[in-house]
């Protein structure tokens, strides 16, 4: 049975590092030069101090993904909280079929109750998955370059 649900970083980081390093090799840029190495306590300090919300996605019980979010005043914009999309990952055996749009409904609706202003998604343009975003309310907002240095 398919579940969806708030957890804490542990144990949830100790049993996702699989997922995480799935997702690295599926949507990282430039492995050869920045290598995946999650900072497991600022999580667990981001978690304690209100920022990190981790929402779950499980088939009887085993981690199948995931949605992190930060939730803070903007820097920009004091007197507005965002809800950022740090990551989002579904195991690919679960993307096809409704599992997948559920849970981007439901994460979404989570966060909803923080009272966020905004709600921001990044999507890289190779594993797109706007329509959904857009279906649900989004908007095209902004497109982001990067420059790797080494």
């Amino acid at each position: 049975m398919i579940t969806f649900q708030k957890e804490s970083p542990e144990p949830f980081t100790t049993e996702a590092l699989d997922l995480f390093k799935k997702h690295y090799k599926e949507i990282a840029e430039r492995k050869d030069v920045i290598k995946l190495k999650p900072d497991l306590k600022l999580y667990n300090k981001f978690y304690k101090s209100g920022v990190l919300e981790i929402h779950t996605i499980r088939d009887d019980g085993k981690l199948i993904g995931y949605s992190l979010w930060f939730v803070t005043k903007h820097i920009h914009y004091a007197d507005s909280t965002t809800a950022n999309s740090d990551v989002l990952y579904i195991s690919p055996d679960y993307r096809k079929g409704m599992t997948g749009v559920k849970f981007i409904k439901w994460t979404t609706e989570e966060i909803k109750k923080r009272n966020p202003q905004r709600i921001m998604f990044h999507v890289k343009p190779f594993l797109d998955y706007s329509p959904i975003l857009e279906r649900i309310g989004a908007n095209f907002f902004e497109k982001i370059y990067t420059i790797v240095t080494e």
